[in-house]
């Protein structure tokens, strides 16, 4: 228990001095065990860590012993042989921070089980991934060059486009990865780059809506649509409702074919308020997010119900929590991010899913359902609401201005 007499003005009269000494005790006996064996640290880090908590404990049980002698058998004894409070929580605190540290490979195995094994190869395909010059979009359109489709790298950012097809061309040996601009925000762009592509290519076998935004100020797109719900699923008049429907007839010319949008477990937080689709009442940054990934599911359903029979199939994926720069726009996850950097899934990892709905055989059956961990997975009652899926496409329809059937 902490004192009474202990200043009250807050937690941090606790914690920081609690931290403060406890890292520093830490740290000495961690630099006396480098010195005992420096090789130590650089075959096995976690075995040097353990060994500095080990002599840590060490210290304190000593000076617990000290003080248990110097009290005497008294009553007295019994109290001194307890360590001072703030001492007992920097233990805590130091030894629950290294629970997590060794248990962290347990915990990013057991966060990204899922792994694509399918040994599918794709030379003569084509495939379109959105947003592909960063994070999971690079490396599930480096996996499919691996395989052999001809890829297209669809982003804003043209050079930085540029770049990473040169390093996927490199790394596969595969030089047909393309580049192509296309802005999500933007239905010129969008138009601009379907024409483009129909133009340019015969077939289209794999789409990958994978681009999106998250946690970004109250803004709109340029044409004047909620960014969430512009481009994080074009339910909302741009972005990847319209791009799947300006190069859906190549899709089902090119069929079997397979749609795949990625969405977020953070859907069971979204909520679909037809009142107030582009938050012009009121606006969260972080449930815009959440509204966004529940229109990307509804958005698959609705889309699989209408392509049954097609030859077409489409999938909707949660990657996971990824290490990427989708928070760019907010400093509070970016630091969470970093902190727990350790078992967040690498960009490789999270674009095992999407990897898995696009290649492997036999999922047609499955068309339309939600993905986590390569495995169907639950989604929230919203999610599988077909009333609410069917209104929410005849709304985006009415707002593109688009045939609704």
């Amino acid at each position: 228990m902490i004192p009474k007499t202990l200043d009250p003005r807050g937690w941090r009269c606790v914690v920081y001095p609690v931290l403060s000494s406890t890292f520093l005790r830490f740290w000495e006996q961690y630099a006396l065990c480098l010195r005992a064996g420096t090789k130590l640290w650089t075959t096995s880090p976690r075995r040097t860590c353990s060994s500095a908590v080990l002599s840590y404990f060490t210290c304190l049980a000593e000076e617990a012993a000290v003080s248990v002698s110097t009290s005497g058998a008294s009553s007295s004894g019994a109290a001194g042989s307890q360590l001072p409070p703030r001492k007992m929580i920097g233990v805590l605190l130091l030894f629950l921070l290294f629970l997590l540290y060794i248990a962290a490979p347990q915990i990013r195995k057991m966060l990204s089980s899922g792994v694509c094994t399918s040994t599918a190869q794709l030379p003569g395909k084509v495939a379109v991934v959105t947003g592909a010059n960063t994070g999971i979009g690079k490396e599930t359109a480096k996996e499919l060059a691996q395989r052999g489709a001809r890829v297209y790298i669809a982003c804003r950012d043209v050079q930085k486009g540029e770049l990473v097809a040169k390093e996927i061309q490199t790394m596969t040996g595969n030089q047909e990865v393309l580049v192509r601009k296309l802005d999500l925000a933007d239905t010129k762009s969008i138009r601009a780059f379907a024409k483009g592509f129909l133009a340019e290519e015969k077939q289209l076998h794999i789409l990958i809506n994978n681009a999106g935004v998250m946690m970004c100020p109250y803004s709109k797109t340029a044409d004047g649509f909620e960014m969430h719900i512009g481009v994080n699923h074009l339910v909302f008049l741009i972005g990847h409702f319209l791009l799947t429907h300006l190069l859906l007839e190549k899709l089902k010319e090119s069929a079997p074919s397979r749609i795949v949008n990625v969405s977020s477990l953070a859907h069971y937080l979204g909520r679909i308020h037809f009142h107030n689709l582009q938050g012009q009442k009121s606006y969260s940054a972080g449930l815009a997010y959440c509204h966004s990934k529940l229109a990307n599911i509804l958005f698959t359903r609705e889309l699989a119900r209408r392509l049954k029979g097609s030859g077409v199939t489409a999938y909707s994926v949660h990657p996971g929590t990824v290490n990427s720069e989708l928070v760019r726009h907010s400093s509070f996850l970016q630091c969470i991010w970093r902190l727990f950097s350790f078992i967040i899934k690498t960009p490789q990892q999270g674009a095992q899913t999407s990897l898995y709905c696009a290649l492997t055989e036999g999922l047609e059956n499955l068309s339309g359902n939600h993905f986590s961990d390569c495995h169907v997975t639950w989604v929230s009652a919203q999610a599988s609401n077909e009333t609410i899926a069917r209104r929410l496409w005849d709304v985006s329809c009415d707002l593109l201005g688009i045939p609704m059937d």
